[in-house]
């Protein structure tokens, strides 16, 4: 797999709900990556995180629609957490201020196992760790 895309389910709740503040940038930023031959790995965790969002914010039938958007999409890659990798976030959980959580960890912790340094996320944190939030943070697109 060459640079994949490791994502967040802060960019995907972005992609399902239209209300919020992050829907239109979200939007754009799958147009581009629909052009790119970059995977997007959704890590098994945020899958499951970003399903509970969805049924929470909105209700049990549209998070339902949305997992069987990611589960059939031949764009999106789920992967399931490995030890290795949990225990490498577990690590970097453990380095990060208050703020940062263990989700956003486990996502740099993917993007570490898989050899990237893209993130299609809009938390800061993933800045700050020296990640780069696909289109927010490049000066060239996808």
């Amino acid at each position: 797999m060459t640079n994949p895309i490791i994502a967040d389910s802060s960019a995907l709740v972005s992609l399902i709900l239209p209300i919020n503040s992050n829907n239109k940038k979200a939007l754009t930023i799958t147009k581009i990556l629909n052009r790119s031959s970059q995977a997007l790995i959704i890590p098994g965790d945020i899958f499951t995180e970003t399903i509970n969002i969805i049924g929470k914010k909105i209700n049990h039938n549209a998070a339902s629609l949305a997992g069987d958007k990611f589960l059939t999409d031949e764009r999106f890659i789920i992967i399931d957490t490995t030890g290795e990798i949990r225990l490498s976030a577990l690590e970097k959980f453990q380095k990060q201020p208050g703020s940062v959580s263990f989700t956003d960890c486990l996502v740099m912790a993917f993007a570490d196992e898989y050899e990237t340094r893209d993130i299609f996320g809009f938390d800061e944190s993933f800045k700050k760790n020296g990640y780069i939030r696909v289109e927010i943070d490049k000066k060239r697109q996808v």
